[in-house]
């Protein structure tokens, strides 16, 4: 016999993590991922200092990108910049100097990319 707990928690456990993750039916938006980026980027990446020139502090500057062009490709986190610093695939590894995002975050952003970049959730 299953208990209750044990039940939610073996059901809930096989849920993809993003179910849990910010936005709606059709993903998250920016307000979302934005609320990752004011905790965790913007400290170097904001307009008083903006490392690289790569702004996360408006929609339409992280969508512009840095001096070495856009860091996410709308549909395509495996193909977003973004996504490979934050992993750890390309370097340096982002947030510099800082712990990793945790994976439900990495997944917040992973899904905003690949739901299209939407400015607002679902």
């Amino acid at each position: 016999m299953i208990r209750a707990s044990a039940f939610f928690s073996l059901v809930l456990g096989t849920l993809p993590v993003g179910a849990f993750a910010g936005g709606g039916a059709d993903g998250p938006g920016w307000k979302d991922v934005s609320e990752v980026f004011v905790r965790r980027c913007i400290n170097c990446h904001a307009a008083h200092g903006a490392s690289k020139g790569l702004r996360l502090d408006s929609y339409a500057a992280t969508l512009e990108g840095s001096e070495n062009g856009p860091v996410v490709v709308s549909g395509d986190p495996a193909a977003s910049e973004m996504i490979r610093r934050l992993t750890g695939e390309s370097t340096p590894r982002m947030p510099f100097l800082g712990r990793p995002l945790p994976p439900e975050e990495l997944e917040l952003i992973r899904r905003w990319i690949e739901t299209g970049l939407r400015d607002e959730a679902g």
